[in-house]
């Protein structure tokens, strides 16, 4: 039976239902030994939601709206009368001072993080979901004791440190760095300065590099998103995680310089590291400068980001001449001359640009009097496309060519010219032309496939039927002709199956499937065979016992994840 609101019982219902989660939170984790980890960190909850409706309170530690409660409470079921009035002039207040005096308890443990915020979602009574901040507590001896640990771990390991560092302390440094409870005054020089030694101490190893720096763009596009833009914009959300930006009316409208050159150091680390897809957010970082009245912002977006070298973005000589725009991810190239030494000289430039860290996912702007394209099917009929296939005119120049791809190959890229089925890793041209021109590439071949996306590129297709008409079926094809299949779409199909099947065929094929997951089998299997089961009637039927038994072994690899003893049986 529904009650008239009574305050008080509300009130305690909430925090019941919040003490609860703290109980059993504490209870589900050792907080200590999470905290102990690193210096860095003073708590493990900065923030809890609850939902509630007539009674029923629903409680979060995430602000995920796709996550299960972790506490579901039934307090006493209240009528359906609460107004937006009555929420801030009743609720509100009482709920934060009795949600405060119980909290202050917890400040001590480790559970709570030096600050913690409590947000709540009620339902009035036009059916309107109202979200609010219920709760916002900082712990002061806390938060000195984190701010002394952390102006010693600048000074010990980044300022005077000489190794790498570790990956959990850059995750919480980057995010108290641009917390602006803990650094109310931000210094966007100093806040570079730390990023680049945390980059540089990491060089030596590239993978935990990556980590070191998602962990840093990641903090800083936190605070783009949530603290700097909506001081000066007002921000809709559209569908698709798009978003719409409006300037607001503001009396001093240009905004604090340090927030402006975080943000544009913020857009050229994305630019710089981040995949292609996130292209779209720095350059609207950049544009939402420009718009606030910067400078330097009008100028990257005009010249570049000035992170590399003048003579990095510029090559001229008689023969050809060659500029970098790495904002927009273009390379414009002129051949003056149409010579070997031409398009030399325009690879050494982009290879040059690739290692100084020039995104991956570029465009060529090609000026020449030849216009070559791959005899491949399928390709985007590019200007990136026809300079790799006009360098291929060149044999003298395969090894390059080969060392650009090697350089250029990288998961989640593409050319920036080639969209939709027509979109490519960087360095598929230049692959695709050395694997049709010369076995000596077929490893090149291997190795590219092994970092095709084939979620988000069909290309691979197409050269893959080129290269059979190349080449053919045969014992010393098949390695590079299975890397090439396990790579392929679902709607690749192979023509020359029956060639496949030859007694002098199938072992290869297993043999070259023996090291491979279970699914890989699995999916070579759907796109020569239409599947298992069609592979398994095929076994049934066949008289003669080697091919049986080879079939049999396809199947055994696709059905049995863990299984090595099948694959050294077929080895």
């Amino acid at each position: 039976m529904e009650h008239e609101w009574d305050w008080e019982i509300v009130v305690e219902d909430i925090a019941a239902a919040v003490l609860q989660w703290a109980e059993q939170t504490a209870a589900a984790k050792d907080a200590e030994a999470i905290v102990r980890r690193t210096s860095l960190q003073a708590g493990v909850y900065d923030f809890i939601r609850f939902e509630y409706r007539q009674g029923s309170i629903n409680v979060f530690s995430t602000d995920d709206d796709f996550t299960s409660p972790e506490v579901y409470y039934r307090g006493v079921p209240q009528s359906n009368r609460l107004t937006e009035e009555l929420l801030e002039r009743e609720l509100l207040p009482r709920l934060r001072t009795k949600l405060g005096r119980r909290l202050a308890s917890l400040q001590q443990s480790p559970l709570l993080d030096f600050e913690f915020t409590v947000a709540g979602t009620f339902w009035t009574s036009d059916g309107a979901a109202r979200r609010v901040r219920v709760l916002h507590a900082v712990e002061p001896a806390k938060k000195q004791r984190l701010l002394e640990h952390m102006e010693a771990y600048i000074r010990q390991e980044l300022q005077a440190g000489k190794s790498p560092t570790d990956e959990l302390d850059t995750f919480f440094l980057a995010r108290h760095l641009v917390n602006t409870e803990l650094c109310p005054q931000l210094d966007a020089e100093r806040i570079k300065r730390i990023c680049d030694l945390v980059m540089e101490l990491n060089k030596p190893n590239k993978e935990k590099l990556v980590h070191h720096r998602r962990y840093l763009i990641q903090a800083l596009k936190h605070w783009v998103e949530h603290s700097f833009l909506p001081a000066y914009y007002e921000i809709e959300a559209k569908e698709w995680y798009r978003k719409e930006y409006q300037l607001k009316q503001r009396e001093e409208q240009q905004p604090d310089e340090n927030a402006v050159e975080l943000l544009l150091y913020t857009a050229v680390l994305i630019l710089k590291y981040e995949p292609a897809y996130s292209r779209g957010t720095a350059l609207g970082y950049l544009d939402r400068a420009k718009e606030l009245g910067s400078a330097k912002a009008a100028r990257i977006l005009k010249e570049g980001s000035g992170s590399l070298k003048a003579e990095e973005v510029s090559f001229h000589s008689e023969k050809v001449i060659c500029q970098a725009h790495d904002v927009f991810s273009t390379i414009t190239i002129k051949i003056v001359q149409e010579s070997p030494a031409s398009y030399a000289k325009a690879l050494d430039f982009i290879l040059r640009l690739l290692n100084g860290g020039f995104p991956r996912s570029f465009q060529i702007k090609l000026r020449s009097a030849s216009k070559h394209y791959l005899p491949i099917k399928g390709l985007a009929r590019s200007q990136t496309h026809s300079f790799f296939a006009n360098a291929l005119q060149y044999p003298s120049l395969y090894p390059k060519l080969a060392a650009y791809a090697r350089v250029a190959m990288a998961e989640y890229e593409w050319y920036d010219d080639g969209a939709g089925d027509k979109s490519c890793m960087p360095g598929s041209y230049a692959v695709f032309g050395l694997g049709l021109a010369d076995r000596a590439y077929f490893p090149l071949v291997r190795q590219y496939m092994a970092m095709v996306d084939q979620e988000h590129q069909s290309v691979q297709d197409h050269f893959t039927s080129a290269w059979l008409k190349t080449y053919g079926i045969e014992p010393g094809t098949i390695p590079t002709l299975t890397a090439c299949l396990l790579s392929c779409t679902d709607a690749f199909r192979l023509k020359e199956r029956a060639v496949l099947e030859a007694d002098e065929h199938l072992p290869a094929l297993v043999r070259s499937l023996r090291r491979k997951e279970p699914f890989e089998a699995g999916h070579l299997i759907d796109i020569v065979w239409g599947g298992r089961d069609k592979l398994e009637a095929k076994a049934r039927k066949e008289k003669r016992k080697p091919k049986q038994s080879q079939l049999l072994a396809l199947l055994k690899l696709a059905k049995h994840p863990e299984s090595h003893t099948c694959r050294e049986e077929f080895a």
